[in-house]
């Protein structure tokens, strides 16, 4: 606060609501303390917005958007990874319904040596989880959204941990480990003896009408770096980031790398995706917009993490409607 010249600060949530009865909060806490400062900011009659993932478990994002709506104030999750321009594009393409009907969809997040080594993502009681729920939200979010929230049938997921432990392992720098701007505090927390999360994390997605979704995700792994969709539909496909286009008309192949052109006025900034967010929310308070976050998409998101870690943990695979 000091840094920034915020005049006023207070290390007790409670006070802070009492005493600047806020219009809007945003929740960046550890992912385990989300769901309390989120609670406790809707009942004092605030809007929220609150870091992915929302809610580790089904119930806790049932829970949550209920009382958002019983208090009448919104409820977004900060699921800012939409917003780079080759997803703005497919999304544009999904809904003219370019790609015709979903056939088949992957997603992989890897990065080659990227394990957070800074802050706190290593310790499952605080952060609920590793890889997956770290950096594999933003796919599984983007991939729900690009689907236009299709119905889940069931999950089965792995978790492992394989490199964290290792002594003679090449080290993260920090930007590989996703801290853009570097640390912001000086205080070392990572011990690898504390690491009880995945490193790793794979699995499969079965979407009704037999659409089948396959992923992996790594802070580390002997992998190359790779941040990717792919889309399969009866009509086209595509895969992104590089946008390219792969279908027929008139019995001739026509693959395509189309130039998008979608809103760009944030790009090269550190997370850039946050400001067209914030810029939507801001819209959609004004009664100008509808949020492209919506409620609906943040409940299939946290069904999916759930679902991924009770089928991680039982091996097995775990259906929709046993949450029913």
């Amino acid at each position: 606060a000091e840094r920034h010249n915020i005049p006023a600060y207070f290390d007790d949530a409670t006070k802070m609501l009492d005493t600047v009865k806020p219009d809007i909060v945003s929740v960046c806490t550890p992912n385990m303390l989300h769901k309390p400062y989120v609670k406790a900011a809707l009942e004092s009659g605030a809007h929220v917005i609150c870091e992915k993932p929302l809610a580790l478990t089904y119930a806790d994002a049932k829970e949550l958007f209920e009382l958002a709506r019983s208090r009448g104030v919104m409820l977004c999750a900060a699921q800012s990874m939409r917003f780079t321009p080759d997803r703005l594009a497919c999304k544009k393409l999904c809904e003219s319904g370019y790609l015709g009907n979903a056939c088949y969809g992957e997603f992989s997040r890897i990065r080659h040596r990227g394990i957070p080594e800074w802050g706190a993502f290593h310790i499952k009681e605080i952060s609920g989880g590793g890889a997956f729920v770290d950096i594999g939200v933003h796919m599984l979010d983007a991939l729900v959204w690009l689907m236009d929230n299709p119905k889940i049938v069931s999950v089965t997921g792995n978790a492992e941990t394989r490199l964290a432990h290792l002594e003679d392992r090449a080290a993260s720098d920090l930007k590989a480990s996703g801290a853009l701007a570097g640390k912001t505090y000086s205080a070392d927390t990572f011990n690898k003896n504390d690491f009880n999360v995945e490193d790793f994390a794979s699995g499969s997605i079965l979407f009704e009408g037999g659409v089948r979704v396959n992923f992996k995700v790594a802070w580390a792994a002997n992998l190359p770096d790779e941040t990717s969709i792919i889309l399969s539909g009866d009509r086209a496909g595509i895969r992104l980031p590089e946008f390219a286009l792969y279908g027929d008309a008139d019995k001739t192949d026509t693959d395509i790398r189309p130039e998008d052109f979608v809103d760009k006025r944030f790009n090269g900034l550190d997370f850039s995706g946050h400001y067209m967010l914030f810029e939507n929310i801001a819209e959609h308070l004004a009664g100008k917009a509808e949020l492209i976050v919506r409620p609906e998409e943040t409940l299939t998101v946290s069904a999916l993490i759930d679902m991924f870690y009770r089928s991680a943990i039982e091996k097995r695979e775990v259906y929709f409607n046993e949450y029913k």
